[in-house]
Protein backbone atom coordinates (compact mmCIF):
# COMPACT_ATOMS: atom_id res chain seq x y z
CA UNK A 1 0.00 0.00 0.00
CA UNK A 2 1.44 3.37 -0.94
CA UNK A 3 0.81 6.18 1.28
CA UNK A 4 0.56 9.71 -0.14
CA UNK A 5 0.38 13.00 1.75
CA UNK A 6 -0.52 10.68 4.40
CA UNK A 7 -3.58 8.97 3.66
CA UNK A 8 -3.14 5.49 3.05
CA UNK A 9 -5.73 5.14 0.08
CA UNK A 10 -8.44 7.07 -2.04
CA UNK A 11 -11.14 5.56 -0.62
CA UNK A 12 -9.83 7.04 2.97
CA UNK A 13 -9.48 10.16 1.40
CA UNK A 14 -12.93 10.27 0.09
CA UNK A 15 -13.84 9.50 3.32
CA UNK A 16 -11.91 12.43 5.45
CA UNK A 17 -13.81 14.58 2.66
CA UNK A 18 -17.22 13.61 3.24
CA UNK A 19 -16.43 13.71 7.01
CA UNK A 20 -15.13 17.61 7.09
CA UNK A 21 -18.54 18.19 4.84
CA UNK A 22 -20.38 17.00 7.30
CA UNK A 23 -19.12 18.68 10.25
CA UNK A 24 -19.29 22.07 7.88
CA UNK A 25 -23.12 21.13 7.25
CA UNK A 26 -23.83 20.08 11.20
CA UNK A 27 -21.87 24.07 12.14
CA UNK A 28 -24.40 25.55 9.89
CA UNK A 29 -27.16 23.88 11.07
CA UNK A 30 -27.11 24.74 14.52
CA UNK A 31 -25.93 28.25 13.57
CA UNK A 32 -28.86 31.19 14.97
CA UNK A 33 -31.75 31.07 12.73
CA UNK A 34 -32.43 34.06 10.64
CA UNK A 35 -33.84 36.98 12.39
CA UNK A 36 -32.32 35.94 15.88
CA UNK A 37 -28.74 37.75 16.53
CA UNK A 38 -26.69 35.81 19.06
CA UNK A 39 -27.72 38.41 21.60
CA UNK A 40 -31.36 37.74 21.12
CA UNK A 41 -34.06 40.64 19.87
CA UNK A 42 -35.18 43.23 21.96
CA UNK A 43 -38.92 43.08 21.87
CA UNK A 44 -41.78 45.24 24.25
CA UNK A 45 -43.54 43.25 26.83
CA UNK A 46 -46.21 44.42 29.02
CA UNK A 47 -46.21 43.08 32.61
CA UNK A 48 -49.34 43.95 34.90
CA UNK A 49 -49.24 44.73 38.25
CA UNK A 50 -51.47 45.98 41.14
CA UNK A 51 -52.58 49.55 40.75
CA UNK A 52 -51.60 51.34 43.56
CA UNK A 53 -54.94 53.39 43.95
CA UNK A 54 -57.45 51.36 42.81
CA UNK A 55 -58.14 47.71 42.98
CA UNK A 56 -57.16 46.34 39.18
CA UNK A 57 -54.26 45.48 37.43
CA UNK A 58 -52.41 47.91 35.01
CA UNK A 59 -49.58 47.39 32.51
CA UNK A 60 -45.81 47.94 32.97
CA UNK A 61 -43.92 48.31 29.40
CA UNK A 62 -40.22 46.00 30.01
CA UNK A 63 -37.76 45.76 27.35
CA UNK A 64 -36.85 42.48 27.56
CA UNK A 65 -34.45 40.34 25.02
CA UNK A 66 -36.44 37.13 23.00
CA UNK A 67 -33.84 34.46 21.99
CA UNK A 68 -37.03 32.59 19.95
CA UNK A 69 -37.52 30.51 22.73
CA UNK A 70 -41.60 30.73 23.95
CA UNK A 71 -40.44 29.50 27.43
CA UNK A 72 -37.39 31.22 27.55
CA UNK A 73 -39.05 34.76 27.19
CA UNK A 74 -41.77 33.16 29.51
CA UNK A 75 -39.41 32.89 32.43
CA UNK A 76 -38.27 35.90 32.22
CA UNK A 77 -42.00 37.90 32.13
CA UNK A 78 -42.11 35.64 35.60
CA UNK A 79 -38.68 36.74 37.04
CA UNK A 80 -39.26 40.43 35.94
CA UNK A 81 -42.89 39.78 37.58
CA UNK A 82 -41.08 38.79 40.48
CA UNK A 83 -38.57 41.91 40.54
CA UNK A 84 -41.48 44.03 41.14
CA UNK A 85 -42.94 47.19 39.19
CA UNK A 86 -40.38 50.25 38.17
CA UNK A 87 -42.75 52.71 39.74
CA UNK A 88 -46.17 53.97 40.86
CA UNK A 89 -47.60 50.29 40.66
CA UNK A 90 -47.76 47.61 43.27
CA UNK A 91 -45.81 44.54 43.44
CA UNK A 92 -48.29 41.40 42.78
CA UNK A 93 -45.65 38.65 44.11
CA UNK A 94 -45.06 38.50 47.45
CA UNK A 95 -41.94 39.00 48.71
CA UNK A 96 -38.89 35.92 49.13
CA UNK A 97 -40.90 34.65 46.23
CA UNK A 98 -38.60 32.40 43.84
CA UNK A 99 -39.54 31.18 40.35
CA UNK A 100 -38.65 26.91 40.93
CA UNK A 101 -38.95 26.00 37.47
CA UNK A 102 -41.07 26.86 34.23
CA UNK A 103 -42.36 24.63 31.38
CA UNK A 104 -44.29 24.87 28.44
CA UNK A 105 -46.51 22.35 27.33
CA UNK A 106 -47.62 21.13 23.94
CA UNK A 107 -51.00 21.84 24.44
CA UNK A 108 -50.26 25.80 25.31
CA UNK A 109 -50.34 25.23 28.46
CA UNK A 110 -47.65 27.07 30.37
CA UNK A 111 -46.87 25.08 34.15
CA UNK A 112 -45.05 27.61 36.65
CA UNK A 113 -43.99 26.68 39.75
CA UNK A 114 -43.22 29.24 42.65
CA UNK A 115 -41.36 28.77 46.12
CA UNK A 116 -43.24 28.30 49.26
CA UNK A 117 -42.85 31.75 50.15
CA UNK A 118 -45.70 32.91 47.23
CA UNK A 119 -48.30 31.26 49.39
CA UNK A 120 -46.75 31.90 53.02
CA UNK A 121 -45.95 35.32 52.17
CA UNK A 122 -49.35 36.90 50.58
CA UNK A 123 -51.02 39.10 52.37
CA UNK A 124 -54.67 37.09 51.96
CA UNK A 125 -57.52 39.05 50.75
CA UNK A 126 -59.82 37.83 48.03
CA UNK A 127 -58.83 40.61 45.50
CA UNK A 128 -55.25 40.29 46.70
CA UNK A 129 -55.80 36.53 45.72
CA UNK A 130 -56.64 37.80 42.18
CA UNK A 131 -54.45 39.96 41.57
CA UNK A 132 -51.10 38.11 41.87
CA UNK A 133 -52.65 35.23 39.90
CA UNK A 134 -54.14 37.14 37.37
CA UNK A 135 -50.91 39.36 37.04
CA UNK A 136 -49.08 36.12 36.53
CA UNK A 137 -51.71 34.77 33.88
CA UNK A 138 -52.22 37.89 32.06
CA UNK A 139 -48.46 38.43 31.69
CA UNK A 140 -47.76 35.49 30.18
CA UNK A 141 -50.96 34.70 28.24
CA UNK A 142 -50.99 38.12 26.60
CA UNK A 143 -47.29 38.30 25.91
CA UNK A 144 -46.42 34.86 24.71
CA UNK A 145 -48.69 33.83 21.43
CA UNK A 146 -47.71 30.03 22.39
CA UNK A 147 -49.54 30.42 26.13
CA UNK A 148 -52.98 29.95 26.26
CA UNK A 149 -53.48 29.20 30.30
CA UNK A 150 -51.31 28.92 33.08
CA UNK A 151 -51.02 25.96 35.65
CA UNK A 152 -49.96 27.65 38.67
CA UNK A 153 -47.84 24.77 41.25
CA UNK A 154 -46.57 26.02 44.91
CA UNK A 155 -43.65 24.30 46.01
CA UNK A 156 -43.92 21.94 43.18
CA UNK A 157 -47.37 20.64 44.21
CA UNK A 158 -50.63 21.21 43.22
CA UNK A 159 -52.74 23.40 45.16
CA UNK A 160 -56.21 24.16 45.43
CA UNK A 161 -56.08 27.62 46.11
CA UNK A 162 -53.55 30.77 46.52
CA UNK A 163 -55.14 31.83 50.03
CA UNK A 164 -58.87 30.18 50.25
CA UNK A 165 -60.50 32.15 47.29
CA UNK A 166 -59.30 31.21 43.74
CA UNK A 167 -59.34 27.48 42.67
CA UNK A 168 -56.04 26.64 41.14
CA UNK A 169 -56.73 22.74 40.64
CA UNK A 170 -57.22 23.51 36.99
CA UNK A 171 -55.18 25.94 34.32
CA UNK A 172 -56.16 29.93 34.49
CA UNK A 173 -56.96 31.57 31.45
CA UNK A 174 -56.27 35.40 31.02
CA UNK A 175 -59.09 37.84 32.40
CA UNK A 176 -59.35 40.73 31.08
CA UNK A 177 -61.88 42.30 33.49
CA UNK A 178 -59.19 42.93 36.02
CA UNK A 179 -56.80 44.36 33.49
CA UNK A 180 -57.39 48.41 33.05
Amino acid sequence: MKVTGGIADPLLHRFVRLAIAGLVLCNAAMAPLAGYADEGEKQVAHLYFADAKKPFLVGEERVLIDFGDPAAYARQIVQELINGPAGGKRATIPPGTRLRSFFLLEDGTAVVDFSIHFRKNHPGSCRQEQLTLFSVVNSLVLNVPEIDRVKLLIDGADSETLTGHVALEFPLTADMLLTR
